[in-house]
């Protein structure tokens, strides 16, 4: 889904920002399946985080957190 995000970020036919694309892959599917306690960045959620980068079209992946601990 991330790289969808990005995708969509890129496509000149919509008006979707990378934050606002990212959304549409985290907090909606959360909304969706009623899990209440992801799909956001703030106080009191999962605190499940991906950091990444896009290189020569790639994404690349630098550090994920889950439930607030760096596990890569």
């Amino acid at each position: 889904l991330l790289d969808a995000a990005f995708r969509v970020a890129d496509d000149d036919a919509n008006r979707f920002t990378l934050p606002q694309a990212i959304r549409l892959v985290t907090r909606n599917p959360a909304r969706a399946l009623n899990l209440d306690d992801r799909g956001v960045i703030a106080e009191g959620k999962r605190a499940d985080l991906v950091l990444a980068h896009r290189k020569s079209g790639n994404i690349h992946i630098d550090h994920v957190w889950r439930q607030g601990k760096r596990v890569f």
